[in-house]
């Protein structure tokens, strides 16, 4: 019999990601959520939008594992969209108090699975893939992580412990790897640590693991790395 999961590590990390979040957050002005963030086309307003439906969206998957029903994270991607529009505008109070509601929410529905639902098979993002349901608190550290660089307002990959930055790494790195990333060996320098991608190659990428993740997502400089055997690979891009 396999060993049941326990949420408790992850749901953890995801409370500490949060609240890192919701101290920049606080410190935000009204003028910071109009103006632009990290992501081409939304301003920060409209990435704190994205990080509380998230939530939501992701609650309504963990709803229906505990059911026993596959759900959706949204009633579909125009909706999705249409909501972050709505909620981009809006006052910081009013932003603050949605990702800390969702936030509740999002936890609410973890404490309150079974164990034997984590391995419920759901299917969300936009390949549609099938993953059992545990996989979702990985996903949302994902996004509150990654996130809370975009806006743009003073936190970045390098505030990072090195530990956490190869968790992000490792978390995203199958998804570019579907994508097909060009084989190759990510060595943190910072962390003891190798990470095969795609199987490996000749090709060895070292540098910060910050600076390795922030690479993988196509964000920030490469001016921390260093590729051997080969030219340094550029990852496909995260759609």
């Amino acid at each position: 019999m396999s060993e049941q999961f326990d949420p408790t590590e992850t749901s953890a990390e995801i409370d500490r990601a949060t609240e890192r979040l919701m101290t920049t957050v606080r410190s935000m002005p009204d003028d910071d959520v109009r103006g632009p963030s990290l992501l081409p086309g939304w301003s920060r307003g409209h990435v704190l939008a994205h990080l509380a439906r998230n939530a939501d969206g992701l609650r309504n998957l963990l709803e229906g594992a505990a059911e026993g029903v596959a759900r959706s994270a949204y009633p579909s991607r125009e909706a999705r969209n249409d909501d972050i529009e709505a909620g981009a505008r809006r006052p910081i109070e009013e932003q603050r108090a949605d990702i800390a509601a969702a936030h509740e929410r999002f936890v609410s529905a973890v404490a309150a699975m079974p164990s034997s639902a984590w391995e419920f098979e759901l299917s969300w993002g936009t390949a549609g893939q099938r993953r059992p349901a545990r996989e979702v608190l990985d996903a949302r550290l994902r996004e509150v992580a990654i996130h809370h660089v975009d806006l743009d307002a003073g936190f970045g990959f390098e505030h990072w412990e090195p530990e956490f930055a190869l968790r992000i790494l490792r978390s995203a790195l199958p998804a570019f790897e579907a994508r097909g990333l060009t084989p190759c060996v990510l060595r943190p320098t910072d962390v003891d640590a190798v990470v095969q991608a795609n199987g490996g190659s000749d090709v060895e990428v070292s540098g910060p693991a910050h600076a390795l993740t922030s690479w993988l997502l196509g964000r920030g400089s490469t001016a921390d790395l260093t590729a051997t055997g080969g030219a340094l690979p550029t990852p496909p891009e995260w759609k």
